[in-house]
Formats: C-alpha cells, structure tokens, sequence
C-alpha cells in the first residue's frame, strides 16, 4: 500500500454538487450538494500559452485521499465545488491508483 499523507495535511474541505444531465432546457442539472471534508486545495492558476495568447487551464487542485477525504464520491466533470466563497467547475478529474491494485489511492480535481 503506498503511503498517504497525515490527515492533518487535509486541512480543507469544499461543497460538491454533482453534474447529473441537462434538462429539458438545455440547463445544467446536479444533484443535493454534499460537503466534502478532509482535502487539501492547492489555489493557484495554471495557464497554457496559445497562437492568440493565454489560456487558463485550471484555478486550483483539489487532491481527495481514499480514507482520508469523507465522504470520497466518484467525482464528475461538469461538476460544481464551492470554497473560499466561490463556485468553480471541475474541469478534470484524474484518478490516481494504488500501485498494483485498480483500488483508488486519491483523485485530482481541477477546477476553473
């Protein structure tokens, strides 16, 4: 089993509202918001640099540790998170397996 960090390192903790569809409207729809609590968020945007100049790839990480992070949901892209009093959407979210096992070990979240 690799090692995961002190739950005293997961000093944060964020809303989560999963993406569920879209209605018949074409508005996005979610399901009841959950709070998400033992994480850690790493606030920082990362750009990419395009023929017509920047471009924002992501405001902040969100790393979620399996036994750690309660509760860990699946997360799902096109997802709401709310922290620091601002709503952000999960642009990707990146599973992160335990070495020679298909068990989680931690997500990656990035949101905008």
């Amino acid at each position: 089993m690799m090692p995961k960090p002190p739950k005293e390192f997961c000093i944060d903790s964020f809303t989560y509202k999963k993406y569920t569809g879209d209605n018949n409207w074409s508005e996005p729809t979610y399901a009841k918001e959950q709070t998400i609590a033992n994480c850690r968020i790493d606030r920082g945007a990362e750009y990419t640099t395009v023929a017509t100049g920047k471009q924002l790839l992501y405001n902040a990480v969100i790393f979620c540790y399996e036994g750690i992070t309660t509760p860990l949901p699946e997360f799902a892209t096109q997802s709401v998170v709310k922290f620091d009093n601002q709503e952000h959407v999960i642009t990707k979210v990146i599973p992160i397996y335990e070495a020679y096992k298909k068990t989680i070990y931690s997500y990656e979240l990035e949101v905008v």
